[in-house]
Parts: C-alpha cells; sequence; structure tokens
C-alpha cells in the first residue's frame, strides 16, 4: 500500500483539472489523473513523479466510468482518500425551447451525474475506512443565472445540492463534502464563450475580455491554480471540520 494519499480527479488534462492535478502531486498525493483526451496521458506519462500518478482516458459521462476509475486507484496505489469532480462542459448555449435536447442530456451526464457515479462508487471505500474527502467543482453561475445557460447553470446548481445532501449523509463516516465555486477563470470553456460573447457584442475578443476583468474586484481572471489552492486546503487535515460548504473563487465577484 502507497503511503502517500490518493486523489481521483477528472478533467485533468487542461483548465482547473490540470491545476490541481499539479498542485496534489506537488503536494505529494498519488494521483489517477482521468480525462475524455489522450492528452492527459502526455501530461503525465507512466512513471512520472516518481509513480505517482496514473493518466486515464474515460469518458466521465460513459456509465462504467466511474467504478474503472476507484478499481485503478485501488489497484495501484492500495487506498483512496478523495475525489475531485472536476471534469465539466459548457453545454448549448441559447433559450431551453431552442437548443438540442441531446447537448441538454450531454451536459447532465457530464456536469451532474458524472460526479453522482464518482461519489456513488468511491462511498463504500470512504465508508470503509471511516474518512474521505469530496471535492465538487461547481460554478459561480449557479447562483447567478444568465439567459441562455440553462443547462450548464441547473447541472452546477443541482452539483451543490448534492454536494449538501452528501454532507449529511456521510458526515457520521467521517467523509466531508464542499463544493469549489470558481468565478471567471482562464480556461478553453471561458475563452470559447467570451468569442461567442464578443461576436454578440460586436467588439473583439480583447475587448470583451476587459470587460469581464472590470467586474473583478480583484482585477484579473483567475486560473488553475487559484482553484488548486482552494481544493487541496479542503483535501487536507486543516479542513478536517469544514463540510457542506461551497467555497467561492471568484476574485468578488460573488461575496457572501
Amino acid at each position: 500500500m502507497s503511503a502517500h494519499r490518493c486523489a481521483v480527479v477528472t478533467g485533468s488534462a487542461d483548465g482547473l483539472g490540470l491545476g490541481v492535478t499539479r498542485r496534489l502531486l506537488a503536494d505529494g498525493w498519488c494521483v489517477v489523473a482521468a480525462d475524455i483526451s489522450d492528452a492527459v496521458g502526455e501530461l503525465f506519462p507512466a512513471g512520472s513523479h516518481d509513480g505517482r500518478v496514473r493518466a486515464v482516458v474515460a469518458d466521465i459521462a460513459a456509465p462504467d466510468t466511474a467504478d474503472a476509475l476507484v478499481r485503478t486507484a485501488m489497484a495501484s496505489y492500495g487506498r483512496i482518500d478523495a475525489v475531485v469532480n472536476n471534469a465539466g462542459v459548457g453545454g448549448p448555449s441559447g433559450d431551453l425551447d431552442a437548443v438540442e435536447m441531446a447537448d441538454v442530456e450531454r451536459t447532465l451526464e457530464v456536469n451532474l451525474l458524472g460526479p453522482v457515479r464518482l461519489c456513488r462508487a468511491v462511498i463504500p471505500f470512504f465508508k470503509a475506512q471511516g474518512s474521505g474527502r469530496i471535492a465538487n467543482v461547481g460554478s459561480l453561475f449557479a447562483d447567478a443565472p444568465v439567459v441562455g445557460g440553462s443547462a450548464y447553470i441547473m447541472s452546477k446548481a443541482a452539483l451543490r445540492s448534492l454536494t449538501h445532501c452528501l454532507a449529511l449523509e456521510l458526515g457520521p463516516s467521517g467523509v466531508t463534502v464542499n463544493t469549489v465555486a470558481p468565478g471567471y477563470m482562464m480556461t478553453k470553456m471561458h475563452e470559447e464563450e467570451v468569442a461567442a460573447q464578443a461576436s454578440t457584442a460586436g467588439v473583439d475578443p480583447d475587448e470583451q475580455l476587459r470587460r469581464l476583468r472590470a467586474r473583478v474586484p480583484l482585477g484579473r481572471h483567475g486560473d488553475g491554480g487559484d482553484v488548486a489552492g482552494a481544493v487541496a486546503w479542503l483535501l487536507s487535515d486543516d479542513a478536517g471540520y469544514v463540510t457542506g460548504q461551497t467555497i467561492g473563487v471568484n476574485g468578488g465577484v460573488q461575496v457572501s
């Protein structure tokens, strides 16, 4: 059995998940790094980080992926201590009655049912050992809906509610469950959104980025490192009495 704690992180090949994976490896964790892109294998090749990382190409929306990721963690490191449900898609843009139902379903499969399945797969292990951490990556927009984003927003709002319910269910077993809710983050998904917004507004993408940054009290976009810091703390012993919470990582766009 590995002496290092082990985490499963989804969406590890880019953006926030890449930042989280790199941070946990730097902190000494073993990580099963999962992503639908085969780039995850190039970023984390076999044997790298003293063998403390296993790259898995997988679609978190597939029904058998969650069990396979937990089996990989147990087979590779003999333990599993945390899950970071980060993989997500932006979903279709438009009024609900105007977008394709298949795109709505895909958004819910990735952003909500994927995390549900992974939580279900790991809970028996957490209960058996009397400890565990679940960190769900939500969104500022679960509390700040915008026109045309219903599929994405409802998926993230439901994920936050999952956090609340599981925190109550799993608290007696010594398991904590929390949400990290990013704001404006410089990811490929956000860049695509900015390009679409700029086209609608009749401005270039740089101008649209400037307008968004003007809404942020800290004056900048966030990145994977900002989210990774919050996740790393939630998975640490220092956050052992924190559960059922949503931690905003948004530069002050939304305060509580």
